[in-house]
């Protein structure tokens, strides 16, 4: 798979802002994220482009996880907003 997001969770202080998403993206698949404000999709956009960390669960890019030192992975992601 070209992205793989298995059981990834965030939280802010209490509030659980994504709890236990999971995800396959394969080449050539379109993905879109609908739900209502604060349903936690920019948090998931965010810690599939490695720009926060999850606290807990893992994503991974062609098979690799996106924690450590992940720069040449994020080298590779894009994002187009909206």
């Amino acid at each position: 798979p070209l992205l793989e997001v298995h059981a990834v969770e965030k939280a802010y202080g209490p509030r659980k802002a994504v709890d236990g998403v999971s995800l396959t993206l394969r080449p050539g698949e379109i993905l879109g994220l609908l739900g209502p404000n604060g349903a936690g999709k920019t948090t998931t956009v965010a810690m599939i482009m490695g720009l926060i960390a999850p606290d807990a669960g893992e994503v991974r890019i062609h098979g690799r996880a996106l924690q450590g030192d992940a720069d040449p992975l994020k080298a590779q992601l894009g994002l187009v907003p909206q």
